[in-house]
């Protein structure tokens, strides 16, 4: 009985579980689906991570973070943090725009305000990057304290 347990304890022990997939990289440029480039691009504006924002903002060319002059994307990155600031937010629409984009209807929750924005993701290099967002619909949350 006590050499079953211990041969039982080994085959446990020494069973391999290996997973398949990728995980997310915050450091990666882009994501690997335009609704992903959405959530991924609010996730990082919530947290105020300029650095990831910036692996997720872009065009058909890459990310802002290596297509961009730093201060300029820095400056702009800042003014989107402070109009994205968000309780929650809901992807409400998707739909298909020019040259493969998708445009996504995107209500954002701050308090007692809910405006909807408009977001395009755009591919680029085998990725989506969030190329538009509609700031002044976010007007109201951009210049609330």
């Amino acid at each position: 009985m006590r050499k079953l347990a211990i041969v039982l304890l080994l085959v446990v022990g020494c069973r391999r579980q290996v997973n398949v997939g990728t995980a997310p990289n915050p450091n990666a440029p882009g994501a690997a689906s335009a609704r992903e480039a959405v959530q991924m691009f609010m996730t990082t504006a919530k947290s105020q991570d300029i650095q990831a924002m910036s692996n997720i903002w872009g065009s058909a060319s890459g990310s802002a973070r290596s297509t961009m002059d730093q201060a300029q994307m820095e400056m702009r990155l800042v003014y989107m943090m402070r109009c994205l600031r968000h309780d929650s937010y809901t992807i409400m629409t998707e739909t298909s725009a020019v040259a493969g984009e998708r445009l996504f209807a995107v209500q954002v929750k701050r308090g007692t305000l809910t405006p909807v924005a408009n977001f395009t993701a755009t591919p680029g290099q085998g990725r989506w990057y969030i190329s538009n967002v509609d700031l002044p619909a976010l007007n109201s949350i951009c210049i609330a304290k």
